[in-house]
């Protein structure tokens, strides 16, 4: 059960340092309307990761139920990742800390929430990341449906903790996003989810 926590903790924590749309719009939220409104926004956010962690977890736990072979399971799981890296890996920053100006149209914190939560689901990459996660827990014969949902419930706390982190450290954030902070994020994570993907691959081995 403490490995479920730790590795679901360790999958907040690096998708907490992935910079995107949603990371600009809490740290600009924050700085604009205050602490709150971020956190009702960042609330969107947990919404949305939530419905794809529920997806995740239905999608390990069927695919344990008709026994599909592990090993085309472990492969594609893994290719998924490290695609998903070598994208972090090779793309440009086209946003800093500088220029970034996202307009101020909410009026109410139902409409932050509702901000948070679409932003987040219309990414494209967002279901089939998630579904990638799914495959490289399915084929962990040490986990039990309980340890899944341990493991997605882990990571989703940590990924609304470091949410509410970004909000509440929001003015200092905004100074370190240079061009060079956001290239060598982009490159630390798609490492990352390559050296996972690869160990991932390697263990159907």
């Amino acid at each position: 059960m403490f490995q479920a926590i730790v590795e679901g903790v360790a999958l907040g924590g690096l998708l907490a340092l992935l910079i995107g749309p949603v990371f600009f719009m809490l740290i600009n939220t924050s700085i604009k309307k205050g602490l709150k409104p971020a956190v009702y926004m960042a609330f969107g956010v947990m919404l949305s990761d939530a419905m794809f962690i529920s997806f995740a977890f239905f999608g390990s736990t069927f695919i344990r139920t008709i026994d599909l072979n592990t090993y085309i399971i472990g492969i594609v799981a893994g290719s998924i990742l490290i695609l998903f890296g070598i994208v972090n890996l090779i793309k440009k920053p086209d946003v800093s800390g500088e220029k970034m100006e996202l307009p101020d149209d909410s009026k109410t914190f139902f409409i932050d929430t509702v901000k948070g939560f679409m932003m987040n689901t219309l990414n494209p990459f967002a279901f089939i990341f998630w579904m990638g996660v799914a495959g490289t827990v399915s084929i962990k014969e040490s986990y039990s449906p309980l340890h899944l949902f341990v493991f997605f419930l882990s990571t989703l706390t940590t990924i609304f903790a470091t949410d509410f982190l970004k909000a509440f450290l929001a003015s200092r954030l905004k100074r370190i996003i240079t061009y060079r902070f956001l290239l060598w994020m982009n490159r630390l994570t798609g490492i990352v989810l390559i050296g996972y993907g690869i160990r991932t691959i390697v263990k159907m081995f």
